[in-house]
């Protein structure tokens, strides 16, 4: 100490120094006395004698006049015996370190009022800074966030210039030192003593400073490892392995957790930064700081306030406020804090706001537009009393469709399918007003119309909700305001019961990493933590610790170690009172809620107001106009009612009738076709035995019955088998036995010839292959084969993979795997066998089985873990819910599946699209796209 009281400048005159402003591995920093506007630096003895020529250069050559915002030497320090001892500078005043600007903690402490609009700008004024440096023909070279100061109106300056590396009359000062995590990768693992540094070099560390400073300090280099073990910060540095990058398959390293990415930042700053951390930046290819500067002052006009919290400020190009989702991804945690901006002045009228929003009136439910119509007695005019209708001629063309529609039912010569369907079409256009145009259209329909479309908009246009939601609202802010003064007691309450806990909380944010000296923490593991949201001794938890890659238990336990010492420092001073800013933080959040909330209720006012207003007006006019069409509508309707088939109910009771009689007279004349023609054809899902009989009966049946019929020599007895359901392919042959001859004596009831039977071959019995179902429209000739051989499709449908074998006649298993054939090949998805199917199935180009959706899928290549996905002809099933299939439609690339699915209990229609390439089945729908891998 003794020799810092004899120091004196060039001119020999002395300097008094004061108190000590900052210490480092160089020397000190202190104030002069009666100089509050300059510091002096004074070297280690060691030091001073290896900076003596560099400062002795940089004062002779005026640097200070040429960079204002940088703490350049200005004058030379002496000790007693006029030994070199340092220099004096220009003092920095009320700046602190950037990283105290960084860090949430620190921020809502150092810079309570600082927002991101002051984040951007101090990283613009840091960018001007480096870049009046450069100006200056010096390189900074140790860019760091220990040297930039800044202050609360975003000034920022560059201090500890004196290690720039400076050139004069030929000579090369170098920088010596610097700090691995803004250290570019071309320069990581080197010895720094004698590189020349360029601004290329110093353009990494600016990129570092500005990010930073925009991801609320969060290094660009640290971030989660996706390979296999550790990656140190340096490392990453080194192999550009930028973590926010967008090429992750080369970076395998991706951004840490609840971390903003360069989507919220505009695309040329995101750009930017790729190139700065990127390996192309390394050969002078890295923004300089005048392009820096540009794209930030493009920046600030792109910034917009957040709807939901008033502090919060982003990029309008960015997807959401990141604020806002940080801070729901961590509780209790406040990116950037309200402004103490206390105001408890409440509105004189504020009684009054509430009693005129409480005394709106409120409009109520709506009354049936029905109710409000009044009784019309309308008489038809004279001249429409049997007049024909405009829609009789249609009227009766339809009545006589549904007469003959009800006669083919009955006499069932058509399918009953056919005879409903005809006789619903009759009724349909019976009954349904003429469709010509509007103009020939029943005047009653077009005002009916009309009165529907009013009573509609009278339901919408006056219903109440709106007016309900709106005094609701306003309600729960009253309510809220009335809650404003207990819920600052409470939170008040609430500081004094965590006195201690706040106090110990303010001790250790004293302490920050920048600065301590830890075993095994380097500045780059300092880096990491600031990352993940360390930056002082009060952010240290095991749990937090121990979550970052690379931090094991050791290094946990070195830094809980480290916070144990400063904790048992800590002194509870129950007399001490709540920290003021933290008192004026409640009382300034009660009183922007309370303003905020007179203010709504304010706009609730005009908004009841409005809203009961329109509801009560549109009742009223729309009431009125529907009344109009309503007295006019009935008068219509009477006029038409007067004309000959103008009456609806009477036209529905003439249809009914008609039709009704039709079907009962027709049942009464008919009993179907001929019984006579039956056995000529008997049906084939049953085998009958004949036998001869002794003698032709014809016995007479009562009235309307049907005669029991026996045909000269035959008779036919009880059906010996018959086919269940789904027999279709399994024909009994019928047995068949040659009849006796007997002389025909005539001898007969009636008059009634019988028809000649042709000679019947010896009976045999037939048993032909079973075959898959056919067109039912085909005669039994047609669909019975007699080939026992079996049928050549199932060596086909083996080949192709939808049979496991050849099979001597069409089983189930079979019949399914044609089925699927047909679906694969966008075929009628049925199990016939016809010719189209023949002729698909033996083509070349007919599609196997394991070209299809069919089959079991997984998510992964290789198929590790077993199918994840099976899918059949019927289903898509996997463990988590299934698709039921419906129909099948082709599309261009594969084929199109309609259906329902359901997960749990939800439940969906679906239409999906399958799409297979090589072993990849595509799997898209409204839900998302999925690539899926055959397994088998």
């Amino acid at each position: 100490m003794s020799r810092l009281k004899s120091i004196f400048d060039q001119q020999r005159r002395a300097v008094p120094l004061g108190k000590l402003l900052g210490r480092g591995g160089e020397g000190a920093v202190f104030e002069i006395v009666g100089e509050p506007e300059l510091a002096a630096k004074i070297y280690h003895p060691d030091k001073a004698r290896e900076r003596q020529q560099k400062i002795s250069a940089m004062v002779a050559t005026g640097m200070q006049a040429k960079v204002i915002n940088a703490a350049f030497p200005i004058s030379l320090l002496f000790e007693g015996g006029g030994t070199f001892a340092g220099f004096t500078m220009r003092r920095v005043g009320k700046q602190k370190p950037v990283h105290q600007l960084y860090s949430p903690a620190s921020r809502r402490n150092e810079f309570p009022s600082a927002d991101y609009r002051l984040l951007l700008r101090t990283a613009l004024n840091i960018a001007k800074a480096v870049a009046a440096v450069h100006s200056a023909g010096c390189v900074i070279g140790d860019l760091n966030h220990s040297g930039i100061l800044v202050g609360a109106d975003a000034t920022a300056t560059l201090i500890d210039c004196d290690s720039f590396q400076f050139s004069k009359e030929g000579k090369t000062f170098y920088c010596a030192v610097g700090v691995p995590d803004y250290t570019p990768p071309e320069l990581q693992g080197k010895s720094l003593e004698n590189i020349n540094r360029t601004p290329n070099h110093d353009a990494f560390g600016l990129g570092v400073a500005i990010f930073s400073l925009l991801f609320l300090g969060r290094h660009p280099f640290s971030g989660r490892y996706l390979g296999r073990g550790d990656m140190p910060e340096e490392r990453a540095i080194a192999e550009y392995r930028f973590a926010y990058s967008a090429d992750k398959s080369r970076t395998q390293t991706e951004p840490p957790p609840f971390a903003p990415t360069l989507s919220y930042v505009p695309k040329e700053l995101a750009t930017a930064f790729e190139t700065c951390f990127g390996p192309g930046g390394a050969n002078s290819g890295r923004p300089k700081s005048a392009d820096w500067i540009s794209l930030l002052q493009q920046a600030e006009t792109q910034l917009v306030k957040c709807g939901a919290t008033a502090t919060h400020f982003y990029f309008s190009s960015a997807p959401n406020c990141p604020w806002c989702g940080l801070e729901k991804a961590i509780p209790g945690f406040v990116t950037f804090p309200s402004p103490l901006n206390i105001n408890t002045i409440t509105p004189p009228d504020l009684g009054q706001l509430i009693a005129a929003i409480r005394g709106v009136t409120d409009p109520g439910s709506a009354p049936s537009l029905y109710s409000a119509m009044p009784t019309v007695q309308a008489a038809p005019n004279t001249q429409n009393k049997g007049s024909l209708d405009s829609s009789a001629g249609q009227f009766v063309m339809s009545t006589l469709g549904g007469v003959a529609a009800a006669i083919l039912l009955r006499s069932g010569y058509v399918p009953p399918w056919i005879g409903l369907g005809a006789l619903g079409a009759s009724a349909y256009f019976a009954f349904r007003n003429p469709v010509q145009s509007r103009a020939n259209s029943p005047r009653s329909h077009q005002l009916k119309q009309a009165w529907d479309q009013m009573d509609q908009r009278y339901r919408t246009e006056g219903d109440a909700s709106r007016f309900n939601e709106a005094r609701r609202q306003s309600e729960l802010r009253i309510r809220e305001h009335n809650d404003l003064p207990a819920e600052e007691s409470l939170r008040l309450a609430d500081l004094s019961h965590r006195q201690r806990e706040m106090q110990l909380k303010y001790f250790l944010e004293r302490f920050s990493l920048v600065n301590a000296k830890i075993k095994s923490v380097g500045s780059a593991r300092k880096a990491t933590l600031r990352s993940h949201g360390i930056y002082t001794a009060a952010d240290i938890s095991r749990q937090r610790i121990e979550q970052i890659p690379g931090f094991g238990p050791a290094t946990a336990g070195l830094l809980l170690s480290w916070r144990s010492d400063h904790e048992r420092r800590f002194v509870f001073n129950p007399s001490q009172p709540i920290n003021p800013s933290d008192t004026a933080q409640v009382r300034s959040d009660i009183a922007q809620r309370r303003v905020a909330l007179e203010s709504a209720l304010k706009a609730d006012l005009i908004t009841i107001r409005t809203a009961a207003a329109e509801i009560q007006r549109a009742r009223t006019d729309l009431a009125n106009r529907a009344r109009a069409i309503w007295v006019e509508f009935k008068q219509a309707e009477a006029d038409e009612k007067a004309r000959v088939f103008g009456d609806v109910a009477a036209r529905r009771w003439v249809f009914g009738v008609a039709c009704f009689a039709a079907f009962i007279v027709a049942g009464a004349n008919s009993n179907g076709p001929s019984a006579a023609t039956a056995p000529s054809a008997p049906p084939p899902t049953r085998s009958t035995t004949i036998v001869p009989s002794a003698a032709p009966k014809i016995s007479t049946a009562p009235n309307n019955a049907q005669p029991n019929v026996s045909l000269p020599g035959w008779v036919p007895l009880q059906p010996t088998g018959s086919l269940q359901v789904g027999d279709s392919m399994k024909q009994v042959p019928r047995r068949i036995e040659r009849p006796a001859q007997e002389p025909n004596n005539g001898a007969v009831e009636t008059a009634v010839a019988p028809p000649v039977v042709p000679p019947l071959d010896p009976p045999r019995e037939v048993k032909p292959l079973p075959q898959p179902p056919v067109d039912p429209s085909l005669s039994i000739a047609q669909t019975t084969q007699t080939v026992a051989a079996p049928d050549p499709a199932f060596g086909r449908l083996k080949d192709l993979g939808f049979t496991v074998s050849i099979e001597p006649f069409w089983s189930a298993a079979a019949l399914s795997g044609l089925r699927e054939f047909k679906i694969v090949n966008h075929l009628p998805t049925d199990s016939r066998l016809d010719a189209v199917t023949t002729q698909v199935l033996q083509s070349p180009q007919a599609i196997a089985r394991n070209h299809s959706f069919l089959g079991g899928w997984a998510i992964d290549p290789t198929c590790t873990h077993g199918s994840q996905l099976t899918i059949s002809a019927q289903e898509a099933r996997t463990e988590g819910g299934i698709c039921i299939f419906d129909a099948f439609l082709p599309n261009r690339s594969g084929w199109t599946v309609r259906g329902h699915c359901q997960v749990g209990a939800d439940r969906w229609p679906a239409t999906i699209n399958f799409a297979v390439a090589g072993i990849a089945l595509s799997w898209s729908s409204a839900k998302g796209n999925t690539t899926y891998y055959r397994c088998r």
